[in-house]
């Protein structure tokens, strides 16, 4: 009897482990498991683009910008209200920072963090109560860990779940967007419309190691549909080279750019700008100049009718692997009801390089990947795409090397040959003088 009761207890604890097992195996995953978050957002008065996040708890909502090159999140204590929340805690540390035109100064603090439909708690940021020169709620970091103090959202993803990766993508459609953290797919990841990859440069300071960064090696204007076809079998996909009759309308440049959502405009050197107004800002049909270049020694703008607009070639971007960001007239210009349109290129003295910001956001989709610390562009349309064939200079230089190889080798061949027919001779003799001893 008691043989068979340890049997039943040892068959109903079999059963009883089997239902927690199989009940724990069908549980849902963890929130943080593949896949990756998808954030809409829509461009503010400030054309700059802004999402909201929930903050705290119970939630307050906050519009927060989204900064591929902000060092740390940062919210107004005018906006989010931490003394309404239970989720609330501060070291009392003192954290301030200058960011281009404006500075601030706040407290470190942690809060929970909802970010489109994953929750972040005991996120990192800075509660500022000290805001000069600006009217933003807040910004959301997209930048990346590199003082242990602070973490952006992206390095906080991968953190949390090693399937995260440290990788995030800007999808711009008209004034709206969708921003996607996560683990990219396969689709995402290989487009057939995939621009070569550009580097990302590390900077010296810890603010700018987080600028995504490569480098423009020339500028050039033109239309696409000045230049012949070429088919990427291997890449399946068709673009245009550049004649090399175009050589003497490209500006060599050699100087990193970078990469900046909140800056609506493209922000060139002076003698770029100065090339523009020399090389770009004419007629197609002709030489005359057009446009209104104003020139106030400290900011150069540019505005013309939406008639001068239609006259003016595309506008091209070469970056360091021989990728052309092509930029098409329309999109670089902004036009209003009385038919006035600004160049959204412009050189200030504040930013003596090259940024690239919206107008460039709004017609590629990039993938910022810190992983392996490159930038990816796609667009929509081929037509964007453009193959930079070898300088001219260095085919030049290479046709010369070619020149030198093929005379050196016929030179060796030509010695050989002369060996070789001397030996024979040589051979020839001496048995000739074998057969004439005999005699």
């Amino acid at each position: 009897m008691r043989k068979y009761s340890l049997l039943n207890l040892i068959l109903i604890l079999s059963i009883f482990s089997y239902s927690l097992l199989k009940k724990k195996k069908d549980e849902p995953e963890p929130e943080f498991s593949v896949g990756y978050i998808t954030l809409p957002f829509t461009l503010s008065d400030d054309k700059l683009p802004v999402s909201k996040i929930k903050i705290g708890h119970p939630k307050q909502e906050i519009s927060l910008v989204l900064d591929i090159g902000s060092v740390r999140t940062w919210v107004s204590d005018q906006y989010y209200k931490s003394k309404k929340s239970d989720t609330y805690a501060t070291t009392e540390e003192l954290d301030s920072h200058d960011q281009y035109d404006f500075s601030y100064s706040g407290i470190s603090s942690t809060e929970t963090f909802t970010i489109g439909d994953k929750k972040l708690e005991q996120f990192k940021f800075v509660l500022v109560n000290n805001l000069q020169n600006c009217n933003f709620q807040g910004v959301l970091s997209l930048g990346h860990e590199y003082d242990s103090k602070h973490v952006s959202v992206v390095y906080e993803m991968s953190h949390v779940c090693n399937t995260f990766y440290n990788m995030f993508l800007f999808k711009f459609d008209d004034n709206e967007g969708e921003l996607l953290i996560g683990d990219m797919t396969e689709e995402q990841k290989q487009k057939d419309h995939l621009i070569n990859k550009c580097r990302y440069l590390i900077g010296g300071d810890v603010d700018e190691q987080i600028k995504w960064r490569c480098e423009i090696t020339q500028i050039f204007i033109g239309g696409i549909e000045d230049f012949p076809t070429f088919r990427d079998d291997l890449m399946e996909q068709t673009g245009y080279y550049i004649s090399k009759t175009d050589f003497n309308k490209m500006i060599n440049v050699n100087e990193p750019v970078s990469f900046e959502t909140i800056f609506d405009k493209i922000y060139v050197p002076k003698n770029t700008m100065e090339y523009l107004r020399d090389n770009y800002l004419k007629n197609v049909a002709g030489d005359e100049k057009i446009c209104n270049y104003n020139d106030n020694g400290d900011t150069i703008i540019v505005k013309c009718s939406s008639n001068e607009v239609s006259k003016l070639k595309r506008l091209n971007f070469v970056l360091s692997e021989k990728t052309d960001l092509a930029l098409p007239t329309s999109s670089l210009f902004e036009c209003d009801n009385f038919d006035e349109c600004e160049f959204v290129i412009q050189y200030n003295s504040k930013y003596t390089g090259f940024i690239f910001g919206l107008p460039v956001f709004k017609l590629y989709n990039i993938i910022f990947d810190y992983n392996s610390r490159d930038l990816m562009f796609y667009s929509a349309d081929n037509k964007y795409l453009v193959s930079i064939p070898i300088d001219l200079g260095t085919s030049i230089l290479t046709v010369i090397i070619w020149i030198l190889v093929v005379a050196i080798l016929i030179m060796l061949a030509g010695l050989l040959v002369i060996y070789i027919l001397r030996r024979k001779n040589r051979k020839r003799k001496e048995i000739e003088d074998q057969i004439y001893e005999n005699f």
